[in-house]
């Protein structure tokens, strides 16, 4: 099992790789993109802004993990791409791969997905939680596109992986969320972009009910189930939204955990664990690996579920979020 973390800047590499993470992910928008498609078409799941701003400086990180051995991913995976923008994505894939050294491409698109294999097949694919790789029948499509790993949506829960490994054989690896940012839907099946704010994560709206029979009105005690229910969702949607986007007094970062569940995924054979966040600050993207690691590490050296739950819970040192439920990523 591996530690997945999200890279921001070149600069950060080191940190990251002298603090156990195993590999690294970014992004980055070619200002060729920009110039063509404006800011608003993002090449990625995440605002042009929150990736590397040049491929001198991509290879300047992929040069610099593999001083320590760590492969460095990039990602192409906006939810779906039109055929004109093909050619500059697979120029961009063949340059990463061949001229940088690129270890992998994280991709949603099966359109790209084909494309790559028949203009770039030297191009490792990592299929993408946004192309909703959440059935066997879905694994087994993209084991056929010859992917080599598959990122699960955060919606899996351990007890379906039993069933996605077996689909996806030996030679493909499974990947899944471990921390930080949620997504209140489910991404796989979202065709926006946050380019005009997360509006799906806004909860505190105003309501009213309408009758749908004549002079039909709710009961006192139907209003309250309602008003309760809206309260609900308006504490999950906090939860996902890395818990009003706050971070905790000790600086470590808050919002959707899966530290509890290491033991578990460690069993059914998981094989990298991601952290979210490459848009963040360093102290972030540092904090979350520690966090991380220590887990992982004690998970490894045996110690029982009992023991690392503790430990994640000690960490977290967030009691009422964790007895809360709604900050987990596998309840």
């Amino acid at each position: 099992m591996k530690i997945l973390a999200p890279l921001g800047s070149a600069d950060e590499v080191e940190m990251l790789a002298e603090n156990g993470a195993e590999e690294l992910y970014c992004g980055i928008t070619p200002m060729e993109w920009i110039h063509k498609y404006s800011p608003g078409v993002w090449i990625n799941r995440r605002n042009p802004f929150a990736g590397l701003p040049s491929l001198k400086e991509l290879k300047r990180a992929v040069d610099l993990a593999g001083r320590y051995g760590i492969p460095v991913f990039l990602t192409l995976n906006a939810p779906a791409y039109v055929e004109g923008q093909y050619p500059m994505l697979l120029e961009l894939i063949s340059h990463c791969t061949d001229e940088i050294g690129v270890g992998a491409f994280i991709v949603s698109d099966i359109g790209l997905m084909v494309a790559m294999k028949e203009r770039c097949p030297q191009a490792t694919i990592h299929v993408s939680s946004v192309a909703a790789p959440i059935n066997p029948g879905s694994i087994a499509l993209y084991k056929q596109l010859q992917a080599e790993r598959i990122v699960l949506p955060r919606s899996v829960q351990p007890s379906e992986i039993p069933a996605l490994r077996a689909a996806a054989g030996d030679g493909i690896e499974l990947e899944v969320f471990v921390l930080n940012d949620g997504c209140v839907y489910e991404e796989s099946f979202c065709l926006t972009t946050h380019s005009a704010g997360a509006f799906c994560s806004q909860a505190q709206w105003d309501y009213e009910y309408f009758p749908a029979d004549g002079d039909q009105r709710l009961s006192a005690a139907e209003q309250a189930k309602l008003a309760q229910q809206v309260q609900d969702y308006r504490e999950f949607v906090w939860f996902v939204n890395d818990c009003g986007c706050q971070v905790a007094q000790d600086g470590l970062p808050l919002g959707p955990c899966g530290l509890c569940a290491i033991p578990k995924l460690y069993q059914l054979g998981v094989d990298s664990l991601k952290i979210v966040g490459r848009e963040g600050a360093p102290y972030r993207k540092l904090a979350s690996l520690q966090l991380v690691r220590t887990v992982v590490d004690q998970v490894k050296a045996e110690a029982s579920e009992a023991a690392v739950i503790k430990t994640a819970k000690k960490l977290r040192n967030q009691p009422q979020f964790c007895d809360a439920g709604l900050m987990c990523y596998y309840r």
